[in-house]
């Protein structure tokens, strides 16, 4: 089983090798994660499926699904924990 740094040192590579694309769109959230991954935080949900489209297409990665590059970089993904959904339409916790 891997650390996580050693996933982030892995992610931060083919976040470097990424940003040296000249036409690439996402350059902002690239060097957001970069930032967060070179600070030791977590990378959000939604950052990590930003780039899940180019992390599938590396040699490392070819061969597994999505589910199993997200295994694997669970360790540094941060997971928020979102309010229970409440079953009816009741404004009673508004009124406390």
């Amino acid at each position: 089983m891997y650390n996580s740094k050693y996933q982030r040192s892995l992610l931060l590579k083919y976040i470097n090798q990424y940003l040296l694309k000249k036409n690439l769109k996402m350059k902002n959230v690239l060097i957001n994660i970069k930032k967060r991954l070179e600070n030791n935080q977590f990378i959000t949900l939604k950052q990590y499926n930003s780039m899940i489209k180019f992390i599938e297409r590396e040699g490392e990665f070819i061969r597994s699904n999505r589910d199993e590059i997200y295994r694997f970089f669970e360790p540094i993904i941060e997971v928020r924990e979102r309010k229970g959904i409440q079953y009816g339409n009741d404004l009673n916790e508004h009124f406390i």
